[in-house]
């Protein structure tokens, strides 16, 4: 039965292809048959320039002809015949296809076909065209020009006549156009009902076809909606070239359960892998501050120049290394202890702790503090985090040489710490993706320096953003002014934390 059925669909598909590919054809005719009258239209057009000017010089070789005869009228008719043959052959010779001559008095006279196809010097009017050239001789001598065109069977015939002046002589020419018949009237009518007739069958057939396929669209974009909520459902069988669709969908829904249950396991490998090697970005900087001290400080023991203050910076990367532990460990970040703070000191030690792996690659650190006093509301370590990071992202950018400038300048409600590198710079897309966690453009990279510290900064109330107009990069940290709002702890609080903390 649904063998059937398929069989049956497919004929109607079938007889309507047929249908179209008629109707095609009758339009294909009805063009053609346009083409072919416009073609005529222009090949009249050309037919009938010739005959004008054709008629119009045998109408001035007359004049002349006349003009100078003043015996014109005393003439045998045997004569004047002669002597406008003469003209007419003369004339008629420069335009291929072109017979003609004069009408006096009832009289053809000096008729000519010099270029006729025989060879031979046609005289005689042509008989089957005589009473048409009769009578638009006729009419041009009322109206003082006439054409007209004869549409035969296989050919067409165009005639023009013009009248004459002072001498009386009418001058007329004729041009046959063979092949250019034009279509009969019944025959168009015809190619219009059979048109008609198809294109009514046509649309019935696409109206049908139309029916069923919108049916079986709205089935399967209901089975699309649901198929977005229960990955378990699946589209309803038919038995025709939708149902196959569906069945199609069916088991793409069916590999995407399957796949999506496999990425979901990949994605958790992934995970561990990212935060694996976020961990070991996160120890790196530090670790490398420290390794710079270590051997700085082995330098000042050899001179016995060692200084209790030169074992600062190794002491506080260790308390920056014991403070990320809760990052580390996969737990939320402690809050920050906000209070107003000098920002040169937090910069000062920013540079001291970069200072080792700036001179390692002969980079000069310019620092500009601002007016003295400046002061801003932020968690010191948390924001000594962060510019340390912008401090090492610069150094790994420029590579050897080159010079980083840092800069602390007020702005209203904010104070504003502007860090510039003379590298290369960040291309458009590295700047749209700057502080996503996990875009890197580093081949060792992890992706989660900048996307760390753009989180303290939110999470203290500031921002960190990038900035164009120079070469190089710049990066910016916005710091609020004011007073310690309430519930949050001011400058005491944070001193006693960061002792107990250490």
């Amino acid at each position: 039965m649904i063998s059937h059925l398929l069989n049956r669909r497919l004929q109607l598909q079938l007889m309507f292809v047929v249908v179209a590919a008629v109707l095609i054809a009758i339009l294909s005719v009805v063009l053609i048959s346009d083409a072919v009258r416009s073609a005529q239209g222009v090949v009249l057009r050309d037919a009938g320039n010739t005959l004008a000017a054709a008629v119009s010089e045998l109408k001035r070789q007359s004049q002349d002809r006349v003009g100078l005869n003043s015996d014109w009228k005393s003439l045998s008719a045997a004569a004047q015949n002669s002597s406008l043959h003469r003209i007419s052959q003369t004339v008629l010779r420069l335009y291929p296809g072109v017979e003609g001559g004069y009408f006096d008095g009832g009289r053809f006279l000096g008729y000519s076909y010099p270029t006729h196809d025989t060879g031979g010097d046609k005289t005689d009017v042509p008989t089957a065209e005589r009473g048409d050239i009769l009578d638009t001789i006729l009419k041009s001598q009322s109206a003082g020009g006439a054409m007209r065109v004869l549409r035969g069977r296989h050919d067409l015939v165009v005639i023009e006549a013009k009248a004459g002046d002072l001498s009386g002589l009418t001058t007329w020419a004729m041009k046959r156009l063979a092949g250019e018949s034009d279509p009969g009237a019944h025959r168009r009518e015809l190619l219009l009902s059979a048109l008609v007739i198809a294109a009514l069958i046509s649309i019935a057939g696409s109206l049908a076809a139309v029916i069923n396929l919108r049916r079986g669209v709205l089935q399967i974009q209901a089975g699309l909606a649901a198929l977005e909520t229960d990955f378990g459902y699946r589209l309803a069988e038919r038995a025709d070239e939708i149902g196959e669709i569906g069945h199609s969908i069916n088991r793409m829904a069916e590999a995407r359960q399957r796949l999506e249950g496999e990425l979901r396991r990949e994605d958790r490998l992934r995970t561990v892998g990212r935060l694996t090697a976020s961990i070991a970005h996160e120890i790196r900087n530090p670790l490398n501050s420290i390794r710079l001290t270590i051997q700085f400080l082995e330098r000042r023991v050899r001179t016995n120049q060692v200084r209790a203050e030169d074992l600062r910076p190794v002491i506080e990367e260790v308390d920056r290394l014991s403070g990320l532990t809760s990052m580390l460990t996969f737990q939320q970040s402690r809050e920050p202890v906000l209070g107003n703070h000098p920002v040169a000191s937090v910069l000062d030690k920013c540079v001291k702790l970069i200072q080792p792996q700036a001179d390692a690659r002969s980079i000069t650190l310019r620092t500009n503090y601002g007016p003295a006093g400046i002061r801003a509301r932020f968690d010191p370590e948390q924001l000594i985090q962060i510019v340390t990071n912008l401090f090492l992202n610069a150094v790994e950018a420029i590579g050897n040489g080159g010079t980083i400038e840092s800069r602390v300048e007020p702005r209203g409600e904010t104070v504003r710490i502007l860090l510039h590198d003379s590298g290369p710079g960040l291309t458009k897309e590295q700047a749209d993706h700057l502080f996503e966690a996990f875009y890197t453009s580093k081949p060792e990279g992890t992706g989660l320096g900048l996307a760390v510290s753009w989180e303290l900064a939110k999470r203290m109330g500031a921002s960190l953003h990038y900035e164009n107009g120079r070469p190089g990069a710049t990066f910016v940290i916005e710091l609020p002014v004011g007073e310690v709002g309430a519930g949050l702890r001011g400058s005491e609080d944070y001193a006693k934390h960061h002792d107990t903390h250490r």
